[in-house]
């Protein structure tokens, strides 16, 4: 009979037109918001649908300036957080008609009234996961039964429903819509808990079961160590885990925290390659570390040792990887954008 294989798992829980709601950095307005009058902070929206109904518009007019979670970047504001948000209805409603383009802000009095309320409901509910945000659109289960029994993507599109090793999707330029035919879209995942039946496909022989979970914040990269012991990088806990042994479930038998007090760490690996490492090199997303190590280490034997700065900005993810001879050493550092 063949042997089973495990492969282990870690589950881890534009602008309407340019810039919407532009805000300098200025202290407090001591004004209404951008000195809309006295009428427009007491106009009460009369839509009342759902807050999801403004996410088509959200998306083709403001995300691509303000983020699809309402988050701003670099001189754009947030919409989420902010004066954005401690204005009132009235008012984003009257700044979206009327405009400012000496703030960046075109006026979208073209836009259907209808269509102009559903944003300022959009915005509304983007900040702080209220009951009802589009940012927390379904139940688990509905968001689950939705994903599960949603109609088939047209060929050659596919899901992870139909994804399995060995089975391929080409994909040509003429299946996709020409540059600029479509508008740009968020479309950020809505996090749920997963499905029992949803699993990774694999391969004959091979099995998928479930390692570690619970206690974790944005777990990203495992390696591996020389000894068998499997390290695990916390990118948002700040903290180097070590993972020991298989229990009869299929469980860690132990697990320890190597290091702690991190800055998003990401990249792990062992040098020199070989049995035998001396020390446990990690990437934080602005600096280069490293740490003694001889085999068989559940926690770091001392201080780490600042190697390099790291540039900041975009993703945080930074790998190591070091040629078999051990003379050379690879960083890669994340994009900037998507």
């Amino acid at each position: 009979m063949r042997a089973t294989r495990r492969i282990l798992v870690f589950v881890a829980p534009a602008c309407l037109a340019l810039f919407l709601l532009r805000l300098s950095a200025s202290p407090a307005q001591t004004r209404a918001f951008h000195n809309a009058p006295a009428s427009a902070k007491t106009t009460i929206n009369p839509y009342s649908g759902p807050p999801a109904a403004g996410a088509p518009d959200y998306a083709d007019r403001c995300a691509k300036c303000h983020g699809p979670n309402g988050e701003g970047s670099g001189n754009i504001p947030a919409l989420a957080t902010g004066p954005s948000q401690g204005a009132s209805d009235g008012e984003l409603f009257w700044y979206i008609t009327k405009g400012d383009m000496e703030n960046g802000m075109p006026s979208w009095e073209s836009l259907p009234e209808q269509k102009r309320w559903e944003i300022v409901r959009f915005i509304r509910v983007l900040g702080g996961g209220k009951p009802g945000s589009p940012r927390v659109r379904m139940t688990a289960a509905e968001a689950a039964s939705a994903g599960m029994d949603a109609p088939p993507p047209t060929p050659p599109f596919t899901d992870f429903r139909f994804e399995e090793p060995g089975k391929m999707h080409k994909i040509t330029l003429a299946d996709l819509p020409a540059p600029f035919a479509t508008s740009s879209s968020g479309n950020g995942p809505q996090v749920v808990p997963r499905p029992e039946n949803a699993w990774p496909k694999v391969p004959a022989g091979f099995k998928v079961e479930q390692f570690a979970i619970g206690g974790l914040h944005t777990p990203r990269l495992m390696r591996t160590a020389p000894n068998g012991d499997v390290f695990l990088a916390e990118t948002g806990g700040g903290r180097v885990w070590i993972y020991r042994g298989i229990t009869a479930d299929g469980k860690p038998a132990q697990a320890e925290v190597f290091a702690s007090g991190l800055n998003q760490p990401f990249g792990i690996n062992f040098y020199p390659p070989g049995p035998n490492p001396q020390w446990v090199y990690v990437a934080d997303t602005n600096e280069l570390m490293r740490f003694p190590y001889r085999n068989g280490d559940l926690h770091a034997r001392g201080q780490a040792e600042h190697l390099i700065d790291l540039p900041t900005g975009g993703h945080s993810t930074r790998d190591i990887q070091f040629t078999p001879d051990g003379k050379k050493m690879f960083v890669s550092v994340g994009s900037g954008s998507n």
